[in-house]
Order: C-alpha cells, then structure tokens, then sequence
C-alpha cells in the first residue's frame, strides 16, 4: 500500500558533512572532494535507477555537472559550520511502475524546487524491503543560495521558513495522489497527522529501524547485548515519556516504530539497565536558521 514520508534536513560542516560526499552516496558515483583532498567512492552501491541535476534557467551550464556543482558549493561557504545543502527525501508509491515513479518525482522537483530557483540533484532509488516488496524513494540535494549566469548568490532565507516545508508535504501528497487516479491506482497518501486524520493511535509490538540502531549502538559501546525487550502494549501512566524524532513525515500509517529510551533509574531492585518505551503519533517537519 502506498505510504506517505517526506523528511526534510539540512547537510552542513557542522555535523562533519561534506556535500560533495553526499551527492556521491546519493546517486552512487565517484566524486573528487577539492576541499577535503580526497575522492568519495560509491560506485558500486545498487538501487539507484535514475539520477539528474536539474538547473533553473538562470544558472550557467557547468553547474549541471554533480562534481563540479557540489565543490563549488564548497567552495563559496567559508564558515566552517556552514549549511550546504537542503536535502529532500520523499517516498514513491511502490504500486507505481520505475518509469511512473521517475516522472512523478521530476515533475514535483521541478515544479516545487527548480521553478523556485534552486538547483536540485534528483537520485531516486528503487530499494527492496525487508518484506520483499519495492521501497521506492528519492533523495534531493537542493542549493540554498540564489544563482544566475555568473554563479551563486545570497542564501534565500525565504526557502528555510516552516511555511515552505509545510507546502512540500502538502503539494507531494496532492500531486501524488493526481497521479494515482491519472493511472487508476487504487490508492492514496495523506501528508496530515494521524490525529488530524482522525486514526486512534494503538501501542504496537513493531520495533522500527531507529530502535534497531540505538541497540545496535548499546552492543558496540559495551560488547554484550542489552537485556530482552519484552513485545508488549506500551504502559501508560505519569511515568510513561514520549518523544518526537525531528523533521519526520510519517502521517498515513497506525503502524509507527517504538523508541527505546535506556533508564538506570528504575523503582525496581536493579540488576542492570532497563528499558521503557515511547512512541509519537504526530508528523513533524522542522527548519534550522541558514547560516
């Protein structure tokens, strides 16, 4: 069934991100890094069936080579906490053909993004899940600075407002589900919260990729397993925590992933860590001040 997710975030040095790195794990290719000295290698990563750098029509021609745009956008930002890049990730109905999910994905990104006059680098990969069915997704590496014939000018803060992030969500759920009933696919998305939605959020036993990590984490960091999670309804009460991941775009399905949060302070005798569990029913997107 046809999943609504769009999470949007910025890359900057600050988290030690490169952009010419990025784009090269994005669309999986060799990228030299003229600042970092160094050459980032993804080539033989699979799943990426389309992969283009769309230009506004101001912007001058060289710029619509991945390398060459991704190190000059290294090379105009000095500070060294500076934000390079907006990167959207938004998620392809998976009842969509490869062609079908290219073309809806070009035509929200140009529309939305390169008609506003940025430069995105579109990579959209045709993942398999864990249940053996297509994770279709894009992934969209978008300039933050205005540009015309002789490069790259101000940042423009206006692409950085909640307003903008809002409208994205919005206008991918609406030109998605244009597109399912163009193709009469029975199916659609919905870019509203749960709650706005009206669907009962219900505890679930599905433990999601983020928990998986955090585990993942505990066992590298002190070389034993942490103890067993027990797959029950989540307790209720003035003890209970919940928490909500950042700029995450989760709206359409009852089935969200449970977070595990590590608590040394149990009432109980302790005999080592234990574990309690919180999850959100509520869609966020959220938008940093450009630097």
């Amino acid at each position: 069934m046809a999943i609504y997710h769009l999470h949007v975030k910025v890359i900057g040095r600050k988290a030690g991100s490169s952009a010419v790195a990025s784009a090269a794990y994005r669309s999986a290719s060799r990228l030299g890094d003229e600042r970092l000295d160094r050459t980032h290698d993804f080539s033989v990563k699979r799943g990426v069936i389309h992969s283009e750098v769309l230009l506004p029509e101001n912007a001058p021609e060289h710029l619509g080579d991945r390398e060459r745009l991704w190190n000059d956008v290294e090379a105009f930002e000095v500070r060294k906490d500076a934000q390079l890049a907006r990167e959207v990730e938004f998620a392809l109905p998976r009842e969509m053909s490869e062609a079908q999910g290219i073309a809806l994905a070009r035509d929200f990104v140009q529309s939305e993004f390169v008609d506003q006059g940025m430069i995105a680098d579109l990579n959209v990969h045709w993942d398999i899940g864990e249940d053996g069915m297509p994770k279709p997704h894009a992934h969209v590496m978008l300039t933050m600075r205005s540009v015309d014939e002789q490069g790259f000018g101000p940042k423009v803060r206006d692409w950085n407002r909640t307003e903008m992030v809002e409208r994205w969500r919005q206008r991918w759920a609406e030109l998605a589900n244009d597109r399912l009933a163009e193709l009469d696919i029975d199916a659609r998305i919905d870019h509203r919260s749960l709650e706005a939605q009206g669907i009962a959020l219900e505890p679930q036993s599905q433990i999601g990729a983020p928990a998986k990590r955090i585990e993942d984490r505990v066992i590298e960091l002190e070389g034993s397993r942490p103890p067993r999670v027990s797959r029950t309804p989540l307790p209720t009460g003035p003890n209970c925590t919940a928490r909500s991941p950042a700029a995450t775009a989760t709206g359409s399905s009852p089935i969200l992933p449970l977070h595990w949060t590590r608590s040394r302070t149990s009432n109980r005798p302790s005999r080592g860590a234990t574990w309690r569990s919180s999850h959100t029913g509520t869609a966020t997107a959220s938008s940093s001040s450009t630097r």
